[in-house]
């Protein structure tokens, strides 16, 4: 199906609704994004009046939490009522995940482990693992299938997944699982470095050999990869135009970033594609996505996860719209549930029904810069000064001709803690860019004087040969923005 018959870039509820009521998979759905709000408050509070009592029944860590915050657990009657518990951190779930297993004596076939993730959070050096029961999966696959609905797919797509086979299991490997649930086509670009013995990952020059050949409606990856495979392609004058729809993850997308992804895709053929971000994590593997072009964050799961965002001092919770830190609870999970747990994410959150598409529920929107969503330990000090780099971000990807970039704090002497800061950003430009950055330079001077003025620090520029430089695909999943060497 093309762009221009899904409601991508200029939707209205009725042209929602009129979308989803052509396609049968999706015209049956008792989907909660569009019951009355009333409805999905009461299913809410229902399901999380069952969850803390499983919780107290069976989880060895939130009972102990509980008790140690005398918390009467029957009082727990509302979302409201969240307000009431303590929250939950990464260093929590780091020090002891096992403890956060239900032990439930009605557990069944359904609550056996069936999948097991990693978090990016590490014990020893070894990333912190996350189950998920039977339950718990055929949920997460219940709200994969209805993003690739808030992404306007239908059966017959295809969807071709260009993230790297990365050697940890991570929630991007629901992905196949996801598309299928929707009757939708997938292909794994098994990208990444090969391993030695086993060398099943492919190039990037195959993988661009494959979008030609498989030719996907829907295409999938991390940000910075795609953005470059786009340029590579448009160089190489290769036929991308079978492609509806991009899902680029990982990082933020500026508009100077998806205009020049856009821009790229159709020197390939592909007619007015829709760009979408989305936001995810390992201990949900609810999608976030982004439902028509420069809107929110739209929960996938309203029925199955309650967000609130906390002021970072106090935990208490923010009205809508105020930036603070992002917490979840799981309202029906069997295996390793959450209670307002603590993503280490920024970001404000809306509770109001969508006046573009009519869906009800939870929407992240944009809190800093063009940014839905910023890491908490992003902020760093530079020579006195905080320096957010989602500023730096905005900068960079609203510069012409920057393909990769990194940003560099370290000692100007390494071994002189006392040293005063050295501030670098690392530029990859692209071919037709490397005059006006390499010869008169004039291009760098000019971003140099933009990043100061917004962030009052003077960086260092400098350009490196080739964008793997900075950021290798085969060797990361995502590209490592902020490097404090100090």
């Amino acid at each position: 199906m093309d762009s221009d018959k899904r409601p991508f870039f200029d939707p209205t509820p009725d042209a929602v609704r009129d979308f989803i009521a052509r396609v049968p998979r999706w015209a049956g759905d008792d989907d909660p994004c569009f019951w009355p709000e009333a409805r999905l408050v009461e299913r809410r509070n229902e399901l999380l009046r069952r969850q803390v009592g499983w919780l107290a029944a069976g989880s060895a860590h939130y009972r102990q939490k509980f008790a140690d915050a005398d918390v009467d657990v029957a009082a727990i009657r509302t979302t409201d009522d969240l307000q009431a518990l303590p929250v939950t951190t990464k260093q929590d779930l780091m020090a002891d995940p096992e403890s956060f297993h239900l032990r439930l004596p009605d557990r069944n076939l359904y609550d056996m482990t069936y999948a097991t993730v990693y978090t990016t959070g590490t014990t020893a050096g070894v990333p912190t693992r996350y189950d998920y029961t039977s339950y718990d999966y055929l949920g997460v696959l219940m709200a994969g299938r209805r993003m690739f609905k808030m992404h306007c797919a239908v059966p017959g797509d295809v969807l071709y997944a260009a993230f790297p086979l990365s050697p940890v299991p991570h929630v991007s490997g629901f992905g196949g699982p996801f598309a299928h649930a929707a009757g939708i086509g997938f292909y794994h670009a098994f990208a990444g470095e090969p391993h030695p013995e086993f060398p099943v990952q492919q190039s990037t020059a195959t993988v661009i050999n494959e979008v030609e050949r498989v030719r996907p409606t829907i295409l999938g990856g991390i940000g910075s990869f795609l953005r470059r495979l786009f340029l590579e392609s448009a160089r190489e004058g290769r036929d991308l135009s079978s492609i509806s729809l991009v899902m680029a993850s990982g990082e933020v997308l500026t508009r100077r970033m998806l205009d020049d992804m856009r821009e790229n895709l159709e020197r390939c053929g592909a007619k007015r594609p829709m760009i979408t971000a989305s936001y995810g994590f390992t201990e949900g593997a609810f999608p976030f996505p982004q439902t028509f072009d420069g809107g929110p964050l739209q929960s996938s799961a309203p029925d199955q996860i309650y967000v609130e965002v906390l002021d970072p001092e106090t935990h208490e919770r923010l009205p809508d719209g105020d930036v603070g830190l992002v917490a979840v609870t799981h309202l029906n999970r069997r295996g390793m549930p959450l209670v307002r747990y603590l993503l280490g994410d920024r970001g404000a959150v809306t509770n109001a029904r969508c006046d573009r598409t009519g869906r009800v529920g939870q929407a992240m929107l944009v809190s800093v810069g063009s940014a839905h969503i910023q890491r908490t330990g992003d902020i760093v000090k530079i020579k006195g000064t905080l320096v957010n780099p989602a500023v730096i971000h905005d900068v960079v990807m609203n510069t012409p001709g920057i393909v990769e970039y990194q940003v560099v704090v370290s000692r100007q002497d390494p071994e002189d803690d006392l040293s005063p800061d050295r501030f670098v950003i690392k530029v990859a430009v692209d071919a037709d860019s490397r005059g006006a950055w390499d010869g008169t330079r004039a291009a760098a001077v000019e971003f140099a004087r933009r990043v100061k003025g917004a962030t009052e620090v003077t960086p260092e520029v400098e350009v490196v040969a080739e964008p793997s430089d900075i950021y290798d695909h085969l060797r990361e999943l995502k590209a490592r923005r902020l490097l404090d060497l100090r």
